[in-house]
C-alpha cells in the first residue's frame, strides 16, 4: 500500500471507531439506563463498539483507498 492509502485507511478507521463509540448513547437511552458509575458494563460495551467499528472502518476504507489510488505506475 502507498502512503496515501495507509493514511486514508487509518483516518477512516479512527473516524469509524469514534462513531461506533457514540453508538452506546442510543443504546443507553433505549435501555433507560441509570448508571451510577459503579459498574464497568457500559464501559465494556463502549470499548467493544469502538474496537469493532474501528476494525470495520479500517477494512472498508482500505479497500476503497486501494481502488481509488492504485499502486501501479502506468
Amino acid at each position: 500500500m502507498s502512503d496515501k492509502q495507509i493514511f486514508i485507511a487509518i483516518v477512516g478507521g479512527v473516524a469509524f471507531a469514534f462513531l461506533g463509540g457514540l453508538l452506546v448513547l442510543p443504546i443507553q437511552w433505549l435501555a433507560h439506563a441509570k448508571d451510577a458509575g459503579d459498574d464497568i458494563g457500559w464501559g465494556l460495551i463502549w470499548i467493544g463498539l469502538m474496537a469493532a467499528s474501528g476494525v470495520c472502518g479500517f477494512v472498508f476504507t482500505a479497500k476503497w483507498a486501494r481502488k481509488r489510488y492504485p499502486d501501479f505506475q502506468p
